[in-house]
C-alpha cells in the first residue's frame, strides 16, 4: 500500500529534526542514508557522522559531532536533514513557521529563549536560543542553533532541506558565551549560507 504524506506527519517530523539533539546514538548502528561529506567542515571545524534517523521512508536525518564530543555533553553539533514532501503542502517557509510557533511554546517556560528569522533569496535562516535549568532554577547550558531551511528538488521530486548549527555553553562559560554572540552571528549565517553541500543519494526513491 502506498504511503501517504500528510501535513500533520510532515508537522510532527520537522518537531523531531528541531530537537534532534536530545536523541543518542553511535556510529556502529547509524546508516548513512545520504552523502553531504563526512567530515563536514563548518567554521574551520570538522563533523564526522555520528547519528541518524529515518522514521518514515520520506524523512532522514544525519548528525554530526567533532572528535571527542558527545550527545550527552556537546558543544558544537551539525545536522542535515530531508524530508520529501511531494504535493504535500509543505515549503521551507512553513517548516520555519512551524518551528516558530513551537518556539512561542518554549517562550512560556524558558525566560531565555528567543528567536530570529530572516528570508535569504527564497532560503530561510531561523536563529535561536533555549537553555535548560536544574531544579533549583541555576542555568545548566544555553544553546544557540542556526536553521537553514531549503526547497530543492532530487531526482524530480520536491523536498525540504535542513542544515543546522548547534553549540552550547555550560556553567561558567554561559555569560562569556553570551557576550560574543553579536560577533559571532554574522559569521555563522554567512557560512552555513553558502555551505556548498547538497545531499547525494545512492537508492531510488
Amino acid at each position: 500500500m502506498r504511503k501517504i504524506i500528510t501535513a500533520s506527519i510532515i508537522m510532527a517530523l520537522f518537531a523531531i529534526a528541531a530537537n534532534a539533539n536530545i536523541t543518542t546514538g553511535n556510529t556502529e548502528t547509524a546508516t548513512q542514508y545520504f552523502n553531504v561529506g563526512n567530515p563536514i567542515k563548518f567554521e574551520g571545524t570538522d563533523y564526522y557522522f555520528a547519528w541518524s534517523s529515518r522514521p518514515y521512508d520520506f524523512y532522514m536525518l544525519q548528525e554530526y559531532l567533532p572528535e571527542g564530543e558527545t550527545f550527552e555533553h556537546y558543544n558544537q553539533m551539525f545536522t542535515a536533514s530531508v524530508m520529501f514532501v511531494g504535493d504535500a503542502p509543505m515549503k521551507a517557509d512553513k517548516a520555519v513557521e512551524l518551528k516558530i510557533a513551537e518556539l512561542e511554546e518554549v517562550k512560556k517556560t524558558d525566560p531565555m529563549c528567543n528567536y530570529l528569522a530572516y528570508e535569504n533569496n527564497g532560503d530561510y535562516l531561523l536563529d535561536f536560543i533555549v537553555s535548560k535549568s536544574d531544579d533549583k532554577g541555576k542555568l545548566e547550558f544555553v544553546e544557540v542553533d542556526i536553521h537553514y531551511y531549503r526547497d530543492i528538488e532530487i531526482n524530480g521530486i520536491k523536498a525540504v532541506y535542513l542544515l543546522f548549527y548547534s553549540c552550547r555553553a555550560y556553567g561558567d562559560d554561559i555569560k562569556p558565551f553570551l557576550k560574543s554572540l553579536p560577533d559571532k552571528r554574522d559569521k555563522w549565517y554567512e557560512d552555513i549560507t553558502s555551505l556548498k553541500i547538497m545531499p547525494e543519494f545512492k537508492f531510488k526513491k
